[in-house]
């Protein structure tokens, strides 16, 4: 590491309590010194701040990639459909970005800082999250260093590093605003084992445009700790009100993606809401969720849980809200024992609970069933036709719920959303009927399954 480099290392520790510094002198502290003196500090300080920029922007450059999607038409010609950008996640050539960067094209382009362009691999996305991880076959990759925005603080200054309208290796400063904005997209006080979108944002007024969708906010070490998301205007533009997804949030979907090619949710077994302000002072607590309804026989029920506990912590994430909550209970693992810490009758519990996979529960609760020997869940299902108001067809199925990736379902073309009306010249009444049917079917020869994709019909021979 250059002296350059080590020296703006120091500084990015030091730089906050510098600037604290030139505020004391500003306003007149008890030292004594002249003008001329407190501006040679005032501008020493400015400057081992403007380097610490420098250091982060230098540390994070290599790392950030350009994204370029494009659609083709029968004829072969390719349009352009968006823009973006995305961090270099490992030496094996994985890069995280946003999923709304990449779902316009069919074709995803990649150009490093060194100029190299080549076609990507998507990996998987995770829409629930905005989270996307692509891969390319290059050499020479730097990868970039994870931070830990669960320790980010409010007022902490932040760079955030992308594409803007085009404008590749782009840099702005800000500071975090605040920690833990956003919504879920659900029923009040609801952990449905439906679909959700748990938006949990980094706040910052570090300048955001489009473009720079997918790419690192990085603290003044140069890790990063967001990938942005997002930002709010009216014009389209930026207005100092950013948006960033945490990186232990985009970190562990992408993990998850990387291995499994998808992402199980946990399933906790609650209905909650948040925490009264008054109830939180009381405790002595930044907040809290409620429990509200606790199913019975869930996961919740079975660590001993019960309505009107007080959540606030779960696999050491902090609970304060349900945001907070609802992605917490997404990020434990399936199967694996969390702890969770919550308060009743106003003392501080601790109780280990083991989560349940969400789509299964899903799945269970519509009467569907997980059919191992093809990887796929299904759930049963009818398609209506109507004219006029009036149904005039309707047909009994079952829908594709999941499809899991390499399965013999995958490589035959089956899709989730697939309507399956017919296998092997056979109507099935239920999930189980079918599930025994084909748990013991010959697939040397095929299975051919009748499905219905959007408003066109085939079928899809398995094979093993």
């Amino acid at each position: 590491m250059s002296f350059r480099k080590s020296h703006a290392r120091s500084i990015a520790l030091s730089s906050l309590l510098a600037i604290a510094g030139i505020a004391g002198i500003a306003q007149g502290s008890e030292i004594e010194s002249s003008p001329d003196e407190q501006q040679k500090h005032a501008m020493s300080m400015a400057m081992d701040l403007s380097m610490a920029f420098e250091y982060a922007s230098e540390t994070i450059e290599s790392s950030v990639v350009h994204i370029i999607t494009e659609s083709q038409n029968r004829r072969g010609f390719r349009q352009r459909t968006g823009l973006g950008s995305g961090v270099i996640a490992d030496e094996r050539g994985y890069i995280l970005t946003n999923a709304h960067v990449v779902e316009a094209g069919s074709i995803i382009s990649v150009r490093l800082s060194d100029g190299r362009e080549m076609e990507a691999e998507l990996i998987g996305t995770f829409p629930e999250t905005d989270v996307a991880v692509l891969r390319i076959d290059a050499e020479g990759l730097v990868p970039a260093e994870f931070g830990d925005s669960e320790a980010l603080r409010v007022g902490e200054w932040v760079l955030a590093v992308g594409s803007p309208f085009g404008f590749q290796q782009s840099v702005t400063a800000g500071i975090v605003s605040a920690k833990g904005r956003g919504s879920m997209s659900m029923s009040p006080g609801e952990e449905q084992p439906g679909f959700q979108r748990f938006q949990e944002f980094i706040q910052t007024d570090a300048a955001i445009n489009p473009g720079n969708s997918g790419g690192p906010l990085v603290d003044l070490h140069g890790r990063v700790i967001g990938i942005n998301t997002a930002i709010l205007s009216r014009s389209g533009g930026n207005n100092g009100l950013g948006f960033a997804i945490p990186i232990d949030i985009a970190g562990a979907v992408m993990n998850r993606i990387i291995e499994n090619g998808r992402v199980d949710r946990g399933w906790f077994g609650v209905a909650m809401e948040d925490l009264a302000p008054v109830e939180a002072y009381t405790l002595g607590i930044d907040g809290g969720v409620v429990l509200s309804r606790v199913s019975e026989d869930g996961p919740a029920e079975s660590a001993g849980l019960q309505a009107g506990d007080i959540v606030v912590a779960l696999g050491g994430r902090a609970t304060e809200n349900r945001v907070r909550m609802g992605n917490a209970i997404m990020l434990a693992r399936p199967g694996e024992p969390v702890e969770v810490e919550y308060y009743r009758d106003g003392i501080k519990r601790t109780a280990r609970a083991r989560l349940q996979d969400r789509d299964k529960q899903r799945v269970m609760a519509f009467g569907g069933a997980f059919i191992e020997e093809i990887g796929a869940s299904i759930i049963p299902d009818e398609k209506r036709w109507e004219r006029r108001g009036r149904v005039i067809d309707r047909i009994e199925g079952f829908s594709v719920f999941e499809v899991q990736p390499s399965s013999p379902a995958e490589l035959a073309g089956l899709e989730r959303g697939d309507f399956v009306y017919e296998v092997d010249g056979r109507s099935f009444e239920d999930a189980d009927q079918l599930n025994g049917f084909l748990s013991t079917a010959n697939y040397d020869r095929g299975v051919r399954l009748k499905v219905i994709r959007g408003s066109a019909r085939g079928y899809i021979d398995l094979k093993k």
